[in-house]
């Protein structure tokens, strides 16, 4: 069985394509997985700023309750009774800003997460969107061959039958 040099041609060009396609949907699944790490990253990033924030609003409170307490000293007022209810105030609405601070921080790294699982989602998705375009132009270009093939058999059977004819009306 020889095979035709445009049915050579048919049967590289449709590897050529299988092959683009594959190469495609590993870049694309390589792309997603590079975005879904660097996501991650800033994930982390996130935390620690998240925390760095926490920190230095620990911090400022703390002076400002110090500041505080020495403008009651200095004024005679002493820590008990309204100053401390205001002092007790100040430190639960301080340590409330704080936390506040670690919930925003843990929010947006939650979000950067949830897009990191998305791309990694999406990447496998393009993989085999790649993979089945790549079967599918591998089994159209043998689809093809074999209705080349085929056309062929008839075409023969078709001159063959007409050869016949004209032999027998001779």
């Amino acid at each position: 069985m020889e095979m035709s040099l445009m049915a050579m041609l048919s049967a590289a060009s449709t590897a050529m394509s299988a092959i683009g396609a594959i190469s495609q949907a590993n870049s694309a699944k390589g792309a997603a997985e590079y975005n879904a790490a660097i996501m991650e990253q800033n994930a982390a990033t996130e935390r620690q700023q998240a925390g760095q924030r926490e920190d230095a609003q620990r911090r400022e409170a703390r002076m400002v309750m110090g500041e505080q307490r020495a403008a009651y000293s200095q004024a005679g007022v002493g820590l008990a009774g309204s100053a401390a209810d205001v002092m007790q105030q100040s430190a639960a609405t301080a340590e409330l800003d704080a936390l506040t601070l670690r919930y925003e921080g843990d929010l947006r790294a939650r979000g950067l997460m949830a897009q990191a699982v998305g791309e990694r989602a999406a990447g496998r998705s393009a993989r085999n969107a790649g993979y089945l375009s790549a079967a599918g132009t591998v089994l159209g270009g043998v689809g093809g061959y074999m209705q080349g093939r085929e056309n062929a058999r008839l075409r023969q059977g078709t001159l063959s039958n007409q050869r016949a004819s004209l032999s027998s009306i001779q």
